[in-house]
């Protein structure tokens, strides 16, 4: 960890060390990127679920190849809402952001970090943006290569049609958007999580409990969920059945700004916790 010792640079002295920081940041980043996620099997696995969902539609469900419409509900609704969204994004958030710290703990090395000369407010921020980095780096590309699959075996005119004259590419644009704020929303979640709980796996039952059941709430209870805001930035509505409770969706910059403030809340109280945290590792 002998490169997370940045050298000050001019002026730091007069003020904060921002570029100090800035050095410090970009080092463990790329620390965890080398060290954290070579061998995550389970990531991996989660990744590849859309795409092969997507491809079995592709070669059993598809009926007329020029309905573009249908396409489109089946990828809004089953593909993307449904499946990655609730389930494999989030899922892959507690993998990824539950283990953070813990799993430092359980390798016996996060004591090596807080032996460096790196303020633990910062270490958070920096595996928080890895973990970032790798959610959006992986769902991302899930979800491209969901979108891309889902509308193959359909007539290419049409499709092409779609997408350069029509909504298609916005469409694509605004599930990247929500795929980015899901992991930055559900990884704050469990990031922060992490520090009052051994285990992810319970807060991430009750938190997936109360997301599923999010259509049956009365309006100001779906204000207290990730998934409220983030279906509403879905480009495409999706029935949530003759059960669900109607209530207003939020205007997308209050759903955009509502999960930011959301991750710097858990992240700044992540940030504290770490400042008091001592090392315990027999209790791991």
């Amino acid at each position: 960890m002998s490169d997370l010792t940045a050298t000050t640079v001019p002026g730091a002295r007069a003020g904060l060390p921002w570029g100090q920081w800035w050095s410090q940041l970009r080092a463990i980043v790329r620390l965890e990127l080398r060290k954290g996620f070579r061998r995550s099997f389970g990531l991996l696995l989660l990744a590849l679920m859309p795409p092969f969902i997507a491809a079995m539609h592709m070669i059993k469900a598809v009926r007329d190849t020029s309905d573009i419409a249908g396409a489109t509900q089946v990828f809004a609704g089953l593909i993307y809402q449904a499946f990655t969204l609730r389930i494999v994004i989030f899922l892959a958030c507690v993998l990824i952001f539950g283990n953070l710290i813990r799993r430092e703990t359980l390798d016996r090395s996060l004591h090596y970090y807080f032996l460096s000369p790196v303020r633990r407010e910062l270490l958070v921020v920096a595996k928080y943006v890895t973990g970032l980095i790798v959610s959006f780096g992986l769902f991302g590309t899930t979800t491209v290569l969901a979108f891309v699959l889902t509308y193959l075996p359909y007539d290419s005119t049409a499709v092409s049609q779609f997408l350069f004259h029509g909504p298609g590419l916005g469409h694509l644009a605004s599930y990247l958007l929500v795929t980015f704020l899901a992991c930055l929303g559900y990884g704050a979640v469990f990031l922060f999580f992490g520090f009052f709980f051994k285990s992810p796996a319970m807060p991430a039952l009750v938190v997936f409990g109360w997301e599923g059941i999010h259509f049956l709430l009365p309006p100001l209870l779906k204000e207290i969920s990730v998934i409220h805001y983030l279906q509403s930035l879905c480009p495409v509505p999706v029935s949530e059945g003759p059960l669900a409770m109607l209530s207003d969706a939020p205007a997308p910059w209050v759903s955009i700004v509502g999960l930011c403030a959301l991750a710097v809340v858990l992240v700044a109280v992540s940030a504290w916790k770490i400042r008091r945290m001592e090392i315990t590792y027999e209790e791991a």
